[in-house]
């Protein structure tokens, strides 16, 4: 007769038993650190340090364009941002893999009733995902330090982008992006102040939001009052809903 093992009395002792493995093991490890004169072994290897990234030659400068100076960087992530536009949307909407994902985004059990192997699509627009994000971290790189926080300042901006363009919609994102952007530059930068300058009222309502983390505000204001009319966004999903 082929005997089992007792799990109940297992997991009795596995936790203590851990527990106690790993107390030990961490005493062990900081004593022999504090005992070894070694900087490599007690630097600190993670930090709240902000690293700065030394663009390369060809990346430094800029051209004048009368009184306004563009710079080679923001010019060279402004293309490798229509690049990626250009090949996801290729992707998506001319190759056989893009219309599976778009299935599967649509509708996922109708999609695997067809054949679709929907975690090869799950993996893949992972996958797709992930290059992005480490394409847009390299060239979020050319403008700032580097460090911990750095991508607290654009995740809030990235999900009112997805929310206002819709979701799934890759034109919805791109013109989402650009209105939220230029709608922003212009209440921060004082733009609409001294257009609105002659109207007393106007003028102080824009005085008050003529800074970056204002104008922000401002923003997130005019997202929520817009969703209450369109909560699909710009550019909703048409047909039927995702969930039937």
């Amino acid at each position: 007769m082929q005997r089992f093992a007792n799990w109940e009395l297992i997991a009795r002792w596995a936790n203590p038993t851990l527990l106690s493995l790993s107390i030990a093991i961490a005493l062990a490890t900081g004593f022999l650190l504090s005992q070894v004169d070694s900087t490599a072994l007690n630097r600190e290897w993670f930090s709240a340090r902000n690293v700065d990234v030394t663009a390369p030659a060809w990346l430094r400068g800029g051209i004048l364009l009368g009184t306004v100076q563009l710079p080679y960087a923001r010019l060279f992530i402004i293309v490798l941002t229509i690049i990626c536009t250009i090949g996801v949307y290729w992707f998506l909407n001319k190759s056989l893999w893009g219309l599976r994902i778009r299935a599967v985004t649509q509708n996922r059990e109708m999609s695997a009733c067809l054949g679709i192997p929907t975690e090869r699509v799950d993996a893949l627009t992972f996958a797709l995902g992930s290059g992005l994000a480490g394409i847009a971290g390299c060239a979020v790189t050319l403008l700032g330090s580097v460090g911990p926080n750095l991508g607290s300042s654009y995740i809030v901006d990235a999900f009112m982008v997805v929310v206002v363009g819709g979701v799934g919609k890759l034109v919805g994102s791109i013109v989402a992006a650009l209105v939220i952007g230029s709608f922003s530059y212009l209440i921060g930068s004082g733009t609409f102040l001294m257009v609105f300058g002659d109207v007393p009222a106007m003028a102080s309502f824009f005085e008050f939001f003529a800074t970056t983390s204002m104008a922000k505000v401002m923003v997130f204001a005019a997202i929520v009052a817009f969703l209450q009319f369109k909560p699909a966004g710009m550019f909703p999903q048409k047909g039927r809903t995702i969930d039937a």
